[in-house]
């Protein structure tokens, strides 16, 4: 059998030769949503400051909060059918994962300023409390970008926790920006609003606190 442009199947028709590179790219917009998630993100930015900071305990209590249990938590609301994908456009549902997810923050923040850990990672904490609270209010009229608002603050944090060394993550800004709108989860002024809130709630917070 002669093999043709397409395989041996045959050439590929005109439909067949652009859904391929569009599904593609549809799987590369989902693979960067679930990579710059917000519990991988705060997986990221923990064990970053934990590195940092050399307090691991405090780094281990951090991570199962901010990042293990509401991903797990996530995970079975997928499972159990309450979800009916992992980042719902139901804003009811979103509510619920949003003030769930600030409740796991503010008891990790407790447990953290329990056990004495660092300024630095308390305030993360705290802005992470905060930036979740303030997603979850704007939410309610307002369809703003949680992935953008994770990028925004983890890249504030990382700035601040390791300087010049966190430059190479502000790639993951556009590449958040553009998996969301490829995938018609956001409008550009929702992925904008959620990025401008995440870094700018998260810079204050450290000017505030750490100066």
């Amino acid at each position: 059998m002669r093999r043709q442009q397409g395989g041996w199947l045959g050439p590929l028709n005109r439909g067949e030769q652009l859904a391929r590179p569009c599904f593609r790219l549809h799987l590369v917009a989902h693979f960067f949503s679930h990579l710059l998630n917000p519990a991988l993100l705060a997986l990221l930015v923990f064990g970053v400051q934990a590195h940092v900071l050399g307090d691991w305990l405090a780094g281990s209590v951090a991570i199962g909060t901010f990042s293990l249990f509401p991903g797990l938590l996530l995970w079975h609301f997928v499972r159990s059918g309450y979800l009916d994908k992992a980042y719902t456009d139901d804003r009811n549902k979103r509510a619920t994962l949003l003030l769930l997810g600030a409740l796991c923050y503010a008891l990790g923040s407790a447990a953290l300023y329990g056990i004495g850990a660092p300024p630095l990672m308390l305030v993360t904490a705290a802005s992470g409390v905060v930036n979740t609270l303030l997603v979850w209010w704007i939410n309610r009229f307002y369809k703003i970008s949680i992935h953008a608002a994770g990028v925004g603050g983890a890249t504030c944090v990382l700035l601040i926790s390791v300087g010049s060394a966190a430059w190479p993550f502000l790639i993951s800004c556009p590449a958040i920006a553009w998996a969301r709108l490829y995938l018609r989860a956001h409008t550009p002024m929702q992925v904008g609003a959620g990025g401008a809130l995440g870094a700018g709630s998260t810079a204050l917070l450290y000017s505030a606190f750490i100066g």
